[in-house]
């Protein structure tokens, strides 16, 4: 029995030991969990804090994005979400100072307890951004604030001068749109944008030019689709077009052509400017100088009018006028050759002079209106001209037409008179040519007037060179519808080809 006792004993204390060890075991494990409920507790808290600051820049995200909202709606509504992403949300106020406009939350007050970012736009100081507490927080990492909290106001003055600057930008751009917008309304002429091909990439068009469509139609489409849409476009003159945008892309110039178009017995003239805008396409303006074509023919014909009143005047009054005076000092000089035979002698060179004169100004007659009004004029005008220069400038100058060609339009001849006479000047004085042969002839019902000489090579430049008068003679030719080719000869020299149809 006692045995027994004792082996009970010793059992409670064992018992008793681990009982003991359990407690201390379950006490431990308590505190432990105390601990990891207030770590949890804090990292949940410091979660809950990034969550607000998220919530806070995808606000400001969402508030940029809203359309058509302006950039003061934009600091304001900033402004407003600030405060709740800081710790303490009731006591949190924010303001924006932008150059001079102020955007703040409705109770803001500044006080000691305050965080402030400089505000940067295009890497210059545009403002600043504030947050303040209205009341005495716990001290923490930057007074009550949390270093987190530093991050996040300097991201948000990061954001607010990124944001200040992509306004800018757009209105900058909405400003510059307008105005383009304005210019391009304001332009009569057609503006389009072409491939290779002749597919249509975009079209604006002039007030000069009524399209019966909207340019929305055009896009897309090949302009061969529109040929029988509008009686200006032809085949050849699609044609010519696309031969002018391969023209343009081979070279990569800017290039200036002129199109004549006839529909219904009007003619209309049109300049086009085509430039290369991107592969394989250009940009084109295309303009109407029907009403400048005129003005410039009338001009040109009032010159050549004058021209011819001029010339007239001196052949029937100022050469009869002289005519005249020599008579008499031919009368003048009989009559002193009976008195004194020195006078008489000066006499006599006095006509001499006078008969001078008179042929020079008969000359100068015939120059100012060198084209009679009969239909073979230009025939005699010509081959009159080849005469005077082998007599002026002791070179060999021919004239050669196989049959009569006669030109009925007097304005269309002397034009063609012009062309000729600028050619061979430019031979002489520029190509220093010693032999030019002028050919007038007609082929396939076309007339043709061509202007050889054998001097220097035609010069790549020469449409630079404002001296020469290609352009004048370009301007001539386009003014009676006539084409003007100049060439090099394969034997040395030019060659200029004006071809014609004549008018009846």
């Amino acid at each position: 029995m006692l045995k027994d006792k004792e082996k009970t004993k010793k059992q409670l204390l064992n018992e008793l030991t681990k009982l003991r060890k359990q407690i201390v075991t379950l006490k431990t494990t308590k505190s432990k969990q105390n601990q990891i409920r207030e770590v949890l507790q804090k990292h949940t808290h410091a979660l809950g804090e990034r969550v607000k600051e998220l919530n806070c820049l995808y606000a400001i995200s969402n508030l940029v994005n809203r359309q058509g909202i302006s950039l003061d709606e934009i600091l304001q509504g900033t402004a407003d979400i600030i405060p709740p992403a800081w710790q303490y949300p009731d006591s949190t106020c924010a303001r924006i100072i932008l150059g001079k406009q102020i955007f703040k939350t409705s109770h803001f007050k500044e006080t000691v307890w305050k965080q402030s970012c400089d505000i940067i736009v295009q890497g210059k100081h545009a403002g600043f951004l504030e947050v303040c507490y209205l009341e005495k927080k716990p001290e923490c990492d930057e007074g009550p604030f949390f270093k987190e909290e530093r991050s996040l106001i300097n991201a948000i003055a990061k954001r607010i001068g990124k944001i200040v600057e992509l306004k800018q930008a757009e209105d900058a751009l909405r400003e510059s749109e307008a105005k383009n917008k304005a210019l391009l309304n304001a332009i009569p002429d057609l503006i389009f944008r072409i491939k290779k091909d002749g597919t249509i990439l975009d079209l604006k068009s002039g007030k000069d030019f009524n399209l019966k469509m909207s340019h929305i139609e055009f896009l897309g489409k090949n302009i061969y689709e529109l040929l029988f849409r509008y009686k200006i476009l032809s085949k050849e003159i699609i044609q010519q077009g696309l031969h002018y945008v391969e023209e343009v892309l081979r070279s990569n110039e800017t290039k200036l052509f002129e199109q004549c178009v006839t529909v219904d017995n009007f003619t209309r003239y049109y300049e086009v400017l085509i430039a290369v805008s991107g592969e394989d396409e250009v940009l084109g303006i295309l303009r109407d100088v029907t009403e400048r074509k005129r003005l410039e023919k009338e001009i040109l014909e009032i010159s050549e009018w004058e021209r011819r009143r001029i010339g007239q005047d001196l052949h029937d009054s100022l050469c009869q006028h002289l005519a005249g005076i020599a008579l008499l000092c031919k009368v003048l000089e009989q009559k002193i050759a009976t008195i004194s035979l020195d006078e008489a002698a000066n006499a006599a060179e006095i006509v001499t002079l006078i008969d001078q004169a008179a042929t020079h100004t008969q000359g100068l007659a015939r120059g100012l209106n060198p084209v009679g009004l009969e239909a073979d004029g230009l025939m005699a005008a010509l081959s009159e001209l080849t005469y005077n220069i082998e007599g002026l400038f002791g070179i060999s100058c021919r004239f050669m037409c196989d049959k009569p060609i006669l030109v009925h339009d007097n304005t269309m001849a002397t034009h063609l008179y012009r062309i000729t006479q600028e050619a061979v000047n430019n031979a002489i004085k520029h190509g220093k040519a010693t032999d030019i042969l002028i050919c007038l002839h007609k082929v396939d019902g076309a007339i043709t007037l061509t202007i050889k000489n054998n001097g220097f090579s035609f010069p790549e430049t020469i449409e630079k060179n404002k001296g020469m008068g290609i352009n004048i003679m370009k301007y001539r030719a386009g003014m009676i519808g006539a084409s003007l080719d100049i060439r090099n000869d394969f034997d040395g020299g030019t060659i200029v080809v004006c071809s014609f149809q004549n008018k009846k």
